[in-house]
């Protein structure tokens, strides 16, 4: 028995040490087996610059944020741009081969997709070409001209998808708190319609289809929808005739200006939405006038851009806070004055006319408050009060200096009518509390 294993013993070293090279051989093997494309530092990027079907875009980072600065110029979505730098970082081939040995099935020619990409200290052309029947897709380094199948998800983005998907799809890219100016115009047949609104120290107007205060919350409300609208694809980057997008004389336009932070200025963006064109009654489409690009809109889109002028009317009587009232004078009819309200420290003085000044019952002052500031009004009217609807006129004085002069009516039915000088009059139910006797405010009274 030892002799035979004395004889063996040989043979079983052969067989270790050919199992160990064997070892060795695919271990050395296996970084081929899975070789990265490139070596992309993604937070350095600052060019990108995207080739299919004859067309180039080129995308540039501008201080935190990405922009196509052509064909033309416009925002870029940084989500996109961030999923194709991470893709062309993580691109992985199996048996790199010299491009030139790659078999022409692989689709790595001149005409395929392809992207560079370009940091301060170099750069990388990343080529997609056909799928690979193993799932996988047949990618190339341009620079190094190695290639060979490997990770789909170039293929994905670049040959099932369109690099003009990198860019922005908002319909807006500033509307928002710095915006100050609202316009918003549309034809319908012999109909024309407008909704103006203005920002003035700090507060909203509705300056057309009449002048009112506008409620701030509604205005900003939209101004946060329409930030948020996107439009369903572009349609055509260079339209030879807009006539087919119902877009050669715009059926609607909105304007909304706001400050670019980019450029230090303020300036408009203007959307235009065209009528019914060659694709039928219900399908609209959109550009930016600045841009050439044409895209199609969301019925979604298009209810939130028309909200009635109604939808921006602030509803209050004096739409301020009442910790921004200092004083209250009471009126006749005719502006003749009966008393004043006025706010000390803790509390509220009444000065009668041809009496001293003394402490105000704070129940009604707090009721007339809460009318005047918080009562939401149950209908309006395009009009002035009729004379002999008028109670009584208020001077309302607040802590900026200004003050606001108030005309109160009373209808057949008991309801409350406030006009605060403009052509609109608020309506408010009856059920509303609201103070204007002097001697209701007189605390010596009760």
């Amino acid at each position: 028995m030892n002799s035979i294993i004395r004889a063996l013993k040989p043979w079983i070293v052969v067989i270790v040490m050919i199992m160990v090279g064997w070892l060795v051989r695919m271990n050395s093997k296996s970084p081929n087996e899975s070789q990265l494309l490139a070596e992309i530092p993604v937070d350095l990027v600052n060019t990108i610059s995207a080739q299919k079907g004859g067309r180039t875009l080129l995308f540039e980072r501008k201080g935190d944020a990405w922009m196509q600065t052509q064909p033309y110029s416009q925002p870029a979505d940084p989500a996109a741009i961030h999923a194709l730098l991470v893709a062309m970082a993580e691109a992985r081939v199996i048996q790199a081969s010299p491009l030139e040995k790659i078999p022409s099935r692989a689709g790595l020619n001149e005409s395929a997709p392809s992207v560079k990409v370009v940091w301060p200290t170099g750069s990388a052309t990343l080529c997609v070409g056909a799928s690979h029947p193993a799932g996988l897709a047949w990618i190339a380094n341009m620079d190094t001209k190695l290639a060979g199948p490997g990770s789909i998800e170039l293929h994905r983005l670049l040959v099932e998808g369109d690099p003009v998907q990198l860019r922005g799809a908002k319909l807006f890219d500033r509307s928002g708190a710095a915006s100050d100016r609202v316009i918003v115009q549309a034809n319908s047949g012999t109909k024309r319609l407008e909704v103006a609104l203005e920002k003035k120290e700090g507060r909203w107007f509705l300056i057309e289809p009449i002048e009112a205060r506008a409620d701030n919350n509604a205005v900003a409300d939209f101004l946060e929808a329409v930030a948020r609208l996107e439009h369903d694809g572009i349609v055509d980057d260079a339209p030879k005739d807009l006539a087919l997008f119902g877009l050669a004389q715009p059926a609607a336009v909105i304007s909304i200006r706001s400050l670019d932070v980019s450029k230090g200025a303020i300036t408009d963006e203007v959307l235009e939405i065209g009528g019914d064109g060659p694709a039928g009654p219900g399908v609209r489409f959109g550009k930016r006038r600045d841009r050439p690009g044409v895209f199609q809109l969301e019925k979604r889109s298009l209810s939130t851009l028309f909200p009635p002028s109604a939808a921006f009317i602030d509803s209050t009587i004096l739409g301020v806070d009442p910790a921004e009232i200092t004083s209250i004078a009471l009126q006749n009819p005719n502006a003749t004055l009966r008393a004043n309200l006025a706010r000390n420290v803790t509390a509220w003085n009444i000065s009668i006319v041809d009496q001293p000044p003394r402490a105000a019952d704070m129940k009604p002052v707090r009721e007339l408050l809460q009318a005047l500031c918080t009562a939401r009004a149950c209908d309006m009217a395009t009009q002035t009060i009729p004379e002999n609807l008028i109670v009584a006129k208020l001077a309302v004085a607040l802590s900026n200096g200004s003050t606001i002069l108030l005309t109160l009516g009373k209808d057949s039915t008991g309801r409350w009518l406030a006009n605060d000088g403009g052509n609109l009059t608020r309506v408010y139910p009856d059920t509303v509390a609201f103070p204007i006797e002097p001697a209701l405010f007189d605390s010596s009274n009760r």
